[in-house]
């Protein structure tokens, strides 16, 4: 078999689930899986959602992609002209292929007018339900996606539970939250960072006939954006997001012109935030923020200096983090060159307490040096019972 070839997509309910599996050859079906409440929105004229998967799939493989099912002109012009070249500046690992569509359509039924974005309960997603609220564009819809984000472990229960957190804090906007599953993960060879944006999106496109608009949040610094090789794909958000648009459904890069602090504070100001907020990188069960992941830490020292740690006393075990909370500034600062949002968070520290944190300052600069010398199995036993120094 030298190509995939997708062909369509099938419809199937089992109790309260919608599963929408594609139809293929030449490679396993991916699959969608919702509740059966939202099974009028799910596109069922084209094959958009998975068309953008099996591009990214087949480059993987170095298999020709050819495409049966009805698809739209427009994200077929931008996969076939601007987006294949874009996924190969991103990862070089990908091979360039040759794509054949044959069934590109301009003309489509009529979609909703409704907009909807991604919802976590972190940050970047609380920032963009938010400004929404604030600007009279409120969401109709919020999506939970399973898309890889949840680990290799225990992925239905960290999917459920993370869902349940992210459902509770959602709460004050009252609008329902859709969990979309898949199989992405288990298919897809890059990890999911690397291909991240695609696999939500195309939880979007899924369902295209109920949602006109989506906006994407963004976690990126504008200096950290571009099209380059890179291990997430995120930094493309703005120059991709437009090449998804199909006839039927527009994509938005929204926060990219905020810092974390910046957004942290908007979050906190507002009354519609319900004091609940998820940012933990880690995948234990149950599912809480552990306060040592370099997510946990950003965020508690953002807290710290916005004096904003007694609003989510609840979300954070803080007697905890002042424990270990020299050793988070140490860890921050000795590697906040490699990130903007870390380089941010040094810099409002150094100004909000000056002299006062002199010694963190001289620690770090000897922890940048030892972490340089230390032996890889050193590194790695120090990194797993320390992970707040890295």
């Amino acid at each position: 078999m030298t190509e995939i070839c997708l062909k369509d997509s099938t419809l199937t309910q089992t109790g309260q689930k919608i599963h929408v599996q594609a139809v293929v050859e030449g490679c396993e079906p991916l699959w969608f899986e919702l509740d059966e409440q939202f099974q009028s929105m799910i596109d069922r004229e084209s094959v958009d959602a998975f068309f953008i998967l099996y591009t990214w799939l087949a480059m993987e493989r170095g298999l020709n992609l050819r495409i049966e099912g009805k698809v739209s002109s427009q994200l077929t012009d931008s996969v076939t002209q601007d987006i294949q070249k874009m996924f190969l500046a991103l990862c070089p690992r990908l091979h360039e292929i040759d794509i054949e569509v044959l069934n590109p359509e301009s003309f489509w039924p009529e979609s909703a007018e409704a907009s909807a974005t991604g919802f976590s309960g972190g940050v970047d997603s609380w920032y963009t339900a938010l400004h929404a609220g604030d600007n009279g564009t409120p969401y109709a819809y919020y999506l939970f996606a399973n898309t890889g984000q949840h680990g290799k472990d225990n992925v239905e229960e960290v999917f459920a539970q993370r869902f349940a957190v992210a459902e509770s804090a959602l709460r004050t906007m009252g609008k329902p939250l859709i969990a979309v599953d898949s199989n992405i993960d288990s298919v897809f060879r890059e990890r999911f960072q690397q291909r991240d944006v695609i696999g939500n999106i195309a939880c979007a496109l899924l369902l295209q006939q109920g949602i006109s608009r989506y906006d994407y949040s963004s976690s990126y610094a504008p200096e950290d954006l571009g099209v380059f090789e890179h291990y997430d794909m995120s930094i493309m958000d703005p120059y991709l997001l437009p090449l998804l648009n199909t006839e039927r459904i527009r994509f938005f890069s929204i926060g990219d012109d905020a810092g974390r602090i910046e957004k942290l504070e908007y979050i906190a100001s507002r009354e519609l935030f319900s004091n609940e907020i998820y940012v933990c990188i880690e995948k234990t069960v149950p599912i809480k923020n552990c306060g040592y992941c370099f997510k946990c830490r950003r965020t508690q020292l953002a807290l710290e200096i916005i004096d904003r740690m007694a609003l989510l006393k609840n979300n954070f075990d803080f007697s905890f983090y002042k424990k270990i909370r020299l050793a988070s500034m140490v860890g921050l600062f000795s590697s906040a060159d490699k990130s903007n949002l870390d380089l941010e968070i040094k810099s409002a520290l150094i100004k909000k307490y000056g002299l006062n944190i002199f010694f963190v300052r001289v620690l770090s600069v000897f922890w940048s040096l030892a972490k340089k010398l230390m032996p890889e199995g050193v590194r790695w036993r120090a990194e797993q019972k320390f992970p707040y120094l890295w």
